[in-house]
């Protein structure tokens, strides 16, 4: 404990002194639990050696399973899709609530790929992208983004709603779903920017790295407080104004320890805010919500993202980026079950398989398939693409910060909404709905 003297009216050093902890302040680890503590060390080792080895993995794959004739061929036919996978990686892993879905399908679609088959695809690429790649980014940097007291009790209501689609509701025709998924995209739009207008939303950056450097700067300030008043104390003044080291000394102690204290304040009701709690009634708000959100993914392909994001932001006020990762995180776990669904029940005339009968039989779907085989050649040119855009998120987040992470997907929002709107005035579905 180091004493500083304060100073009586006269100048001359008076009895009473302030006490300063000389402890290192708390690094920001120390913030999270002995679990998040784990996996932040693990997620260290996942950025500094399995990524780089994962990537290089998954560049040569292809070469190992395809010839060099037809590699070529196979390059050339998919030199798009990992600039594709890159994009449709990089905005959900910086903390926007956006499954690749959003970039993959209009794309896809435009390069005369079956819908059913889109899907698969951005189910296979989810899986992997935001159900492992995005999460592993940032344990590293900020484990309590994933909220385990949400994703544990409403991840199984949205498998429901994945399942119900799949093997009991599947559509022939979505147009009715996708108008109906356009108006909440563009009404989440209109949410999302009164929220920023009006700053509802908590845009604020809160990873480790800069709480490390916030205590750093603090402990920095007390320690230049402490030289200054051991100055005093030995009666050096040196080259120094009169008053240095005096009012100024006290005024720098309780300006810093005011700014640690409002920092510390801001940080546990952030944490508290990521711990959720239900009561009965948003506990089946959330559980019906995340099992349409789920019907939603097994009919489109996305969905359930936007809509948990919606209930985390308004019912809890979760930051922007808690909300994000963890509802990015659910599509993706629930797009791991999509996969399989797509790689063992497709019928027997799409791709490999088992081809299995999953689903309900009907004059539809008289061999009870899920339609839709996973494209496997643009899945293996995707796979370095979302490897790299896992890792370039955080950074994005970091430079640009939370609430531009929010205009931009404001901006997918409503590209999104557009694109769907000109898909159902293309089918003649708008046309046909009011009667022209």
């Amino acid at each position: 404990m180091c004493k500083i003297p304060l100073l009586s009216t006269s100048g001359e050093p008076a009895p009473a002194t302030i006490g300063i902890d000389e402890k290192a302040p708390l690094k920001a680890s120390n913030k999270f639990s002995a679990n998040q503590q784990k996996i932040m060390r693990f997620g260290e080792i996942w950025r500094s050696h399995i990524a780089p080895t994962t990537l290089v993995f998954v560049l040569v794959l292809p070469m190992i399973i395809y010839n060099k004739e037809y590699f070529s061929t196979f390059f050339y036919d998919t030199w798009y899709v990992p600039i594709m996978g890159i994009i449709g990686c990089t905005i959900p892993s910086g903390g926007a609530p956006v499954a690749g879905g959003v970039v993959f399908l209009p794309i896809l679609t435009m390069k005369n790929i079956e819908a059913h088959e889109a899907v698969a695809f951005a189910a296979s690429t989810q899986m992997i992208g935001v159900g492992i790649f995005a999460p592993m980014g940032w344990m590293s940097r900020d484990p309590s983004v994933l909220m385990p007291s949400f994703l544990k009790p409403m991840f199984p209501f949205a498998l429901a709603g994945l399942l119900f689609s799949y093997l009991v509701t599947p559509l022939e025709k979505e147009d009715e779903v996708l108008l109906a998924f356009t108006i909440f995209v563009i009404c989440l739009a209109c949410y999302i920017i009164k929220g920023l207008v009006t700053a509802q939303l908590d845009t604020s950056q809160n990873d480790s790295s800069e709480e490390e450097v916030s205590e750093d700067t603090e402990h920095s300030s007390l320690s230049t407080t402490e030289a200054d008043a051991s100055d005093e104390e030995t009666g050096s003044t040196t080259n120094k104004p009169e008053g240095y080291g005096t009012i100024s000394t006290r005024a720098s102690i309780v300006a810093v320890s005011a700014a640690a204290k409002l920092r510390r304040q801001a940080q546990s009701s952030k944490m508290e805010r990521r711990n959720i709690v239900f009561t009965p009634k948003l506990f089946t708000i959330y559980a019906v919500s995340c099992f349409l959100g789920g019907m939603l993914c097994g009919w489109i392909g996305i969905g359930v993202e936007k809509v948990t994001f919606f209930l985390l932001t308004y019912f809890h006020k979760v930051d922007v980026i808690a909300a994000g990762l963890s509802s990015i995180t659910m599509t993706g776990w629930l797009s791991f079950f999509a996969f399989l669904l797509h790689a063992v029940c497709t019928p027997e005339d799409e791709g490999f398989g088992p081809h299995w009968s999953c689903a309900v039989r009907d004059e539809l779907n008289p061999g009870g398939h899920v339609f839709g085989k996973v494209p496997y050649e643009l899945w293996l040119s995707v796979l370095p693409g979302i490897l790299i855009g896992s890792l370039i998120g955080p950074i994005v987040n970091a430079a640009v910060g939370p609430r531009n992470i929010m205009i931009i997907f404001v901006g997918f929002l409503f590209f999104d909404a557009t694109y769907n709107i000109y898909n159902l005035a293309t089918n003649g579905f708008i046309s046909e709905l009011f009667g022209s």
